[in-house]
């Protein structure tokens, strides 16, 4: 077995069948993975409930089950625990909490008002039981943090969406400080939750991804096969927490428009493992699909609400290949995204000027790599610079009147005493004039922090199968599960909910269930 990877060694470091795989085009990607396993009563290592991922779902699920006295082995395919979620701000969506009332300024805030903006953001695709489920759980989950020593400093939101009702849009990002290890952000939460899991016994096994499930002859699910060619049994369930399909090219074709640029450019900033693969396994024993083909992006800063507090807002503007203005670039960074790539040929530009520039690379690239100083990208030509808007508008190949136009209206609201952007009344975040020469444009890409959608779930997390019956002894929480997010991620902290909500009820269900 492979040896284990402690705590210790982290924070130093830190429904269809094989047909229908086939007809989706992607089971030759895993061929291990294109039928079950049958049960031959053999296997190397045996454990009351099996979880396949270390990611934020996995940790969680380990721990309630391993609490619960459940004897847990988990199965990561990396060589350290934290998928998505170590490389997260670690922040949670809650409504209702004391922390969202002395940090959010909110005091009438609910969990009917938190379902009622996820369901408008999913515009009729969500299913509502997961949302209302979730949404209930959220501020438990915040507890359950806690306990383990998380501790949440900050509230704050996110940038309005034009399609929601603003008195369900409020302040829920429950942000944690720095830990006891001088950990922040995903760190932190990932930390907390192996080390707690350790403590209560859980066994990791680094280095080693299931590859296929088994089943019995009676169809229940017993264990995984796994690529160090032994086999694994979950004698009560086995719990898939594999993430998304955020880096299969094969899958991104299959389901996801958005995410084949995005691939094919490099722009994926998630684990490397999150190749689809207890997606593969779920449809391997009938499972259905939900809410496939949505996504989580984000691009620079220009112009937009800073999704942490403290970083500073980036005066600038987006245009299109016209030289056009069309989104409220501060409204949330989702839909910003949505519209951009909705653009003609996906094209858009942040323009910006020297005062914004002088905030430096890194304030305004976000997590679209900038050096400093922006020298780096003009002379490879990803940023352009010019002394007028006409020589800028000529280097980026679009209309200069039109670009002289979005600047002149701009710098025209700006020069007003109430700062109001005409065009977008939304737009609240770096309302300052673009009028310091030289001037700067650089495209406005989508960097991948993950797919959505997944296997069909219910609120106990529950695998669902085509027919609409749950898969007996399988189990899915965190982003290998859909139908909880629409086709863009409604908001900073809804993933680690997710994780949390789902993987606890996976556990907690889990744990009833009897021997196969």
């Amino acid at each position: 077995m492979e040896a284990n990877v402690s705590r210790r060694n982290f924070l130093a470091g830190a429904g269809v069948a094989a047909a229908s795989l086939a007809a989706f085009g992607f089971a030759g990607c895993a061929p291990s993975a294109d039928k079950p396993a049958a049960d031959s009563e053999s296997w190397d290592s045996e454990a009351d409930i099996l979880v396949i991922g270390a990611g934020g779902a996995g940790l969680t699920a380990a721990l309630v089950a391993a609490r619960g006295g459940a004897k847990v082995t988990v199965l990561e395919a990396a060589a350290a625990a934290g998928g998505n979620t170590v490389n997260s701000s670690g922040v949670i969506q809650a409504a209702g909490t004391e922390e969202q009332k002395k940090y959010g300024g909110v005091a009438d805030d609910t969990p009917e008002k938190h379902v009622e903006y996820y369901l408008q953001c999913g515009e009729g695709q969500l299913n509502e039981d997961l949302v209302r489920y979730a949404c209930e759980q959220a501020p438990s989950c915040i507890e359950f943090m806690k306990d383990l020593g998380i501790k949440y400093e900050v509230v704050y939101g996110n940038g309005p969406i034009p399609n929601v009702d603003a008195e369900v849009t409020l302040p829920r990002i429950h942000l944690a400080g720095t830990d006891e290890n001088d950990l922040m952000y995903g760190q932190a939460h990932v930390a907390a939750l192996l080390k707690a899991a350790e403590d209560t016994g859980v066994e990791f096994v680094y280095k080693t991804a299931a590859t296929r499930l088994v089943q019995n002859a009676d169809g229940i699910v017993t264990g995984v096969l796994a690529d160090d060619k032994k086999r694994y049994r979950g004698k009560k369930a086995v719990i898939l927490a594999t993430c998304s399909y955020d880096r299969s090219e094969e899958m991104a074709q299959a389901f996801n428009y958005h995410m084949v640029q995005v691939l094919k450019d490099g722009r994926a900033l998630t684990a490397a493992t999150n190749t689809g693969d207890g997606i593969r396994m779920g449809m391997s024993v009938g499972a259905a699909l939900d809410g496939m083909g949505g996504f989580i992006g984000l691009s620079n800063n220009i112009g937009g609400t800073p999704t942490l507090p403290g970083v500073p807002e980036v005066p600038g503007i987006l245009v299109n290949k016209y030289g056009r203005r069309f989104v409220s670039e501060s409204d949330h960074y989702a839909w910003v995204l949505r519209n951009v790539f909705a653009q003609e040929d996906h094209i858009a530009w942040g323009v910006f000027d020297a005062k914004a520039a002088a905030l430096t690379g890194a304030a305004v690239g976000g997590v679209s790599p900038l050096s400093d100083d922006f020298s780096k990208e003009i002379a490879d030509g990803s940023v352009v610079k010019a002394e007028t808007i006409e020589d800028l508008a000529a280097q980026m190949g679009v209309p200069s009147k039109n670009v002289k136009a979005a600047l002149d209206t701009w710098n025209t609201d700006m020069a007003a005493p109430e700062k109001a952007d005409s065009q977008f009344p939304s737009r609240a975040c770096g309302l300052e004039a673009i009028d310091t020469p030289p001037y700067y444009a650089t495209r406005s890409y989508d960097y991948s922090l993950g797919a959505l959608g997944g296997l069909k779930i219910n609120t106990k997390s529950q695998v669902i199968d085509t027919e609409g019956e749950a898969i007996s002894h399988l189990y899915a929480a965190g982003q290998v599960a859909g139908g909880f997010m629409g086709s863009y991620y409604p908001g900073t902290g809804t993933g680690i909910l997710a994780t949390l909500a789902f993987g606890r009820s996976a556990a907690e269900n889990a744990l009833n269930e009897s021997e196969a």
